[in-house]
């Protein structure tokens, strides 16, 4: 009775957002990709600045797909290596996010571990993200709905607690039951080549995350709190991409982060498992890949040969950089420029 109910509400919503002319709306994309990087690339595309590190060694093959329907968008990714991402939220859209696999042993959410049944990420105030999904095969599914929508949610629905719900946390635990509707409800298609449409129930879909929202089918869990740590991994992560080309010194990062050695190594080995050194060096190396696989990248640096492309970021000693290359990426630095001629 109630999900029926909230279908009409939600029916009732549409109709009232139509009456104003809506912006553009993003195209469906179904897209593979093979790198940290190139899975940066679709989201920047799409309107999100990510940034993208590898985060566990060996081949990574992963799949980006986002579809939109009546003001909601579907949005799917999934690797068999574990990813971390840091940037900023899409000022437009609400994410409210769950993990369809079960494994999130090493999953988190700005440092903090997520717990079964999570729906997360719907806080209204946030502005940035930093989530680091477990290896081994994963898949992130997200509901993007329109700021636009939730405004007028408690207008419509008298939903006022499940509006300040959403102000005041950001991760909702909810009942098995729930938790399994939602899934259903965000079931990735099979691959059919890039950006074939496939219809979804968008007014189902949002009935349903209201629905779980509500005191009957979920438990709030405290709002995420950005620790020191937290925010130092996001330093350190987009210092990394800003300054991939010159010299590695911790002291420097250090200094220029505004911390100390000790506090900046606890800080990344929590959430990433590594030290900051090792983090700089894999984000520099899976820079090295993307321009090795791009003829256009390497005519824009003009550095054409592994050597030189391996220079240009840091790398000095070749053996040293073909092995950590070769153990992170299960294949050689010269196999990569190769297959992209």
């Amino acid at each position: 009775m109630l999900l029926a109910k909230l279908c009409q509400i939600v029916f009732c919503l549409k109709l009232t957002l139509q009456k104003a002319p809506s912006p553009a709306l993003l195209p469906c994309c179904d897209r593979l990709f093979n790198s940290a990087e190139e899975c940066a690339h679709l989201w920047r595309r799409l309107g999100w600045d990510y940034n993208v590190v590898q985060a566990s060694e060996g081949p990574l093959h992963g799949r980006l797909r986002v579809d939109h329907q009546n003001g909601i968008l579907l949005v799917s990714m999934q690797a068999n290596q574990a990813l971390l991402i840091e940037g900023t939220r899409h000022p437009r859209w609400l994410s409210f996010t769950i993990e369809h696999t079960d494994n999130y042993s090493d999953h988190r959410h700005f440092g903090e571990a997520l717990a079964p049944n999570a729906l997360s990420g719907f806080n209204i105030k946030m502005k940035e993200s930093l989530l680091k999904t477990s290896a081994g095969g994963n898949r992130i599914g997200a509901v993007l709905v329109d700021r636009s929508r939730i405004d007028v949610w408690s207008e419509l629905m008298g939903a006022a607690e499940i509006f300040d719900r959403m102000e005041r946390n950001n991760t909702a635990i909810l009942s098995p039951a729930a938790h399994r509707k939602l899934r259903q409800l965000m079931v990735l298609p099979p691959w059919q080549g890039m950006d074939v449409p496939h219809p979804f129930q968008a007014d189902l879909l949002e009935a349903q995350l209201i629905e779980s929202l509500s005191s009957k089918n979920s438990t709030l869990l405290r709002p995420v709190v950005k620790t020191h740590h937290s925010d130092l991994v996001q330093e350190l992560v987009r210092y990394s991409f800003r300054s991939s080309t010159t010299p590695i010194s911790l002291s420097s990062v250090c200094q220029t982060l505004f911390t100390t050695k000790t506090t900046l190594t606890v800080s990344c080995r929590e959430m990433f498992g590594c030290g900051p050194i090792a983090l700089m060096r894999r984000i520099r190396l899976q820079q090295v890949r993307d321009v090795l696989a791009n003829p256009d990248l390497r005519q824009q640096l003009g550095c054409h040969t592994v050597q030189q492309v391996a220079v240009h970021f840091g790398f000095v000693s070749r053996n040293h950089f073909a092995s950590a290359y070769r153990e992170l990426f299960g294949e050689a630095p010269r196999t990569t420029l190769l297959a992209s001629h």
